[in-house]
C-alpha cells in the first residue's frame, strides 16, 4: 500500500502553495494524491501543511490554529497602489483584451467582512522612517487574512488635522483620512501542530525522497484533538458497511469538548473496542437526541 501521511513543508517566497504541492508530487510519485491545508500568498514563507495519499481526505479535520510573523509598512495602501494618498506611477501588468480592463484600474471595490478568531496580536518592533514599519506576531484561527489586518491597522491610524494637506485622499471606512498600511513580509511560523522549527524545505524533501526516507507524519497523530468512540465489533462492521449506527452519549470520549459541540455535526474518531487501530472519522447527526448520537458521514483510514 502506498504510504500516506502529512508533511511539514517550509514554503519559500515566490512560489504559490499549489506550485509547492506540484514539486512535492513530482519528488514523491506523480501518481500520488497530494494537497495542502491552507494557502499562503506567493510572497509569504513558512509552514505549509501538505497531505500525501489518503491523508488528503482528512485535511478538513486538522486543527486550524496558526501563528504568523509579519511586517506592516505604514503610509501605503496596497488596494489602490498609494503611499500617503499619492498614486504610484506604475501598473501591474496588462489586462489584454478584457472587457473591463481599463475600468479595473479606476474602480474601487468593497471586500465583504467575515468573522475570524484572533487570540492576540503582539508588536515585536517599530522602525521609524518616511514609511515606518511594524513587526507583528499574530496567533489566530484558520481563514484569517494577515494582509487585511495590515490594511485595517493603517485605517485605524487617523491623520491629525494639522498634518492634512491636499495630497491626502486615503480614507478609512468611517470616512476619516488615514495613514494606510501594507503587508510587506509574512512568515507562517505555526499551522496546527506543525511549527517552522520542524519544517523541511523543498530541497530537503527531494533529497529524502531520493533515499526513500520521506518523514510522513501518521494520519492518526494529526487527529488526536478529535473526540472518539470505541464501538463493539458488531457495530463497527455495520458502520464500515455504511449502516446507520447510534452511539450512547456517555460512550463518546470528548476529552475537553462538551456534548453540545458534537450535536452541530463535529467529527469524531472511530475505534473498535478490540483494537487500538483508528478505523476512520465520522460525523454525528445534528438532529440527534441528547442521550445518543447517530453517526452519519464517514471517512475510512
Amino acid at each position: 500500500m502506498t504510504p500516506s501521511g502529512f508533511l511539514n513543508v517550509r514554503k519559500p517566497a515566490g512560489l504559490t502553495s499549489q506550485q509547492c504541492v506540484g514539486t512535492i508530487r513530482r519528488a514523491l510519485d506523480a501518481r500520488r494524491r497530494v494537497g495542502h491545508g491552507g494557502t499562503l500568498d506567493p510572497m509569504a514563507t513558512g509552514v505549509l501543511t501538505v497531505a500525501v495519499g489518503r491523508a488528503t481526505r482528512f485535511l478538513q479535520f486538522l486543527t486550524t490554529g496558526k501563528e504568523y510573523r509579519g511586517v506592516i509598512r505604514l503610509g501605503s495602501d496596497d488596494r489602490l497602489g498609494r503611499r500617503y494618498g499619492r498614486n504610484i506611477d506604475a501598473t501591474c501588468g496588462s489586462m489584454g483584451h478584457g472587457r473591463s480592463g481599463a475600468k479595473g484600474f479606476a474602480e474601487e471595490f468593497s471586500v465583504p467582512s467575515r468573522r475570524v478568531y484572533i487570540e492576540h496580536i503582539d508588536v515585536e518592533k517599530f522602525t521609524q522612517g518616511d514609511f515606518p514599519e511594524v513587526e507583528i506576531r499574530v496567533d489566530c484561527g484558520g481563514g484569517t487574512y494577515i494582509r487585511s489586518i495590515a490594511r485595517e491597522c493603517g485605517e485605524a491610524l487617523v491623520v491629525p488635522p494639522e498634518q492634512i494637506d491636499s495630497s491626502y485622499d486615503l480614507r478609512n471606512p468611517a470616512g476619516d483620512l488615514c495613514v494606510g498600511g501594507t503587508l510587506m513580509k509574512l512568515e507562517r511560523t505555526r499551522s496546527g501542530v506543525f511549527s517552522i522549527a520542524d519544517s523541511l524545505s523543498l530541497d530537503e524533501i527531494r533529497a529524502k525522497a531520493e533515499k526513500g526516507d520521506v518523514p510522513l507524519r501518521p494520519m492518526e497523530s494529526m487527529l488526536q484533538h478529535l473526540p472518539f468512540a470505541e464501538l463493539p465489533q458488531s457495530t463497527v462492521q455495520r458502520w464500515l458497511n455504511g449502516g446507520v449506527v447510534a452511539v450512547p452519549a456517555d460512550e463518546i470520549n470528548c476529552a475537553k469538548k462538551k456534548h453540545y459541540s458534537l450535536i452541530s455535526g463535529k467529527p469524531i474518531r472511530i475505534y473498535s473496542r478490540s483494537s487500538p487501530e483508528l478505523l476512520g472519522v465520522a460525523q454525528v447527526d445534528p438532529q440527534a437526541q441528547r442521550n445518543e448520537f447517530i453517526l452519519t458521514k464517514r471517512l475510512f483510514i
